[in-house]
């Protein structure tokens, strides 16, 4: 382990995971997920759109899609022990960054209080990372500093909704190409496999998906005493 690597320091009493489309936190985060879930955390989903768009039939109905695909995430997030999903239904694959949407995600991060927040990492230099991704990491980044914490950024939502400020310990971000924080997921790789398998409409859960995911999970891990890992940049608040 490298000075500048950390593993997992605490588990946090509460978290929220901020994804653009159902499935992304089994990807990014699925595994430290099913871990804090089982050790009492309190987890809370929120997902900018319902991947309405997320197939490769020209006929499929966006509506229907919504659907199954919000059924899906709901299913994978009961496995893991996520206490709630809140769908924003924004229309797949044309996340805009605006300071509306960003006061709906401080609004979600004042109401659930999170510890933790984990999104997608912004400024990866991954050249084929999906745009919605990019504008979620930011909203997520953007919303957690300094606009919820702070009493002047949203006063409505004080005001009238009876919220109040909230700042958060730290984010980590997935998706990540300059990785320095690590959670052992060896203990709880079965829930991760068992929430992909919630996700029918989107990949073909056999042998191949399998090795894959193991071998993506093994190489974060390689530096350390534990067989498979998730990793994340580490931004402390």
């Amino acid at each position: 382990m490298t000075s500048q690597n950390k593993v997992e320091l605490e588990i946090p009493r509460t978290a929220l995971a901020i994804g653009a489309h159902p499935d992304d936190m089994e990807f990014g985060c699925s595994g430290t997920i099913a871990k804090w879930a089982k050790a009492g955390c309190e987890v809370h989903y929120l997902l900018l759109t319902s991947g309405d768009k997320g197939t490769e039939d020209a006929e499929a109905d966006p509506l229907e899609l919504r659907r199954v695909r919000e059924a899906e995430q709901q299913a994978a997030a009961q496995t893991l022990g996520v206490k709630s999903c809140v769908f924003l239904r924004l229309t797949d694959g044309e996340l805009e960054y605006s300071l509306a949407l960003r006061g709906e995600v401080v609004r979600q991060v004042r109401k659930f209080k999170p510890e933790t927040i984990l999104s997608w990492d912004p400024l990866t230099r991954n050249y084929r990372m999906h745009p919605d991704h990019r504008v979620c990491g930011q909203l997520a980044l953007d919303a957690a500093f300094p606009a919820a914490m702070m009493p002047l950024s949203y006063p409505e939502q004080i005001r009238e909704e009876g919220l109040s400020v909230h700042r958060a310990k730290r984010l980590l971000l997935f998706g990540t190409d300059a990785p320095d924080y690590y959670v052992d997921i060896s203990g709880v790789l079965d829930l991760k496999f068992a929430s992909f398998k919630a996700h029918p409409s989107q990949f073909t859960f056999d042998d191949n998906f399998v090795e894959r995911i193991k071998k993506r999970h093994q190489d974060f891990a390689l530096d350390f005493d534990f067989e498979y890992a998730e990793a994340f940049k580490l931004v402390e608040l």
